[in-house]
């Protein structure tokens, strides 16, 4: 009887104890990563509101007798769309008929903004500030220099 006893033991299966402490172990660094990478914004694209920067320093010159171009690189973490411009401490502001390029999408993006003159008079190798409003509500500072 007691060999019958000692046989029904062994047939038992399971995990071992070590075996279990490893998954244990496993899971609590990928979860702890999960939360790293959210509150470092590492997964940002996944959702919520794009961040929006310029990339380098944006260009601005005359395109005709009475408008201004600006070209100007922007990098964007997700889709958002451009509604307005306007050359800060001007009158000049444009909405997005104006602007070439106003969808922007995830990555690097090249926007052109046609500015009427409105008496505005850049100063050659002078920087200017343009105010981007975006259509999140959000609002994006850019630097050109006009180059004549």
């Amino acid at each position: 009887m007691m060999s019958l006893k000692l046989k029904a033991k062994r047939s038992k299966k399971g995990l071992s104890g070590a075996v279990t402490a490893l998954i244990l172990v496993i899971a609590s660094v990928i979860i702890a990563l999960v939360v790293v990478g959210f509150a470092f914004g590492l997964f940002g694209a996944l959702g919520g509101t794009p961040t929006v920067t310029q990339v380098g320093t944006g260009t601005l010159y005359q395109s005709s007798s009475n408008s201004y171009t600006a070209v100007i690189t922007l990098h964007s973490t997700g889709n958002v769309q451009i509604v307005s411009a306007s050359i800060v401490g001007t009158s000049d502001s444009v909405g997005s008929a104006a602007i070439t390029g106003y969808s922007l999408g995830a990555g690097v993006n090249t926007v052109t903004i046609n500015f009427p003159t409105n008496g505005f008079t850049p100063q050659p190798g002078s920087t200017y500030q343009i105010s981007i409003g975006l259509s999140d509500g959000t609002t994006v500072q850019a630097a050109v220099t006009y180059t004549g």
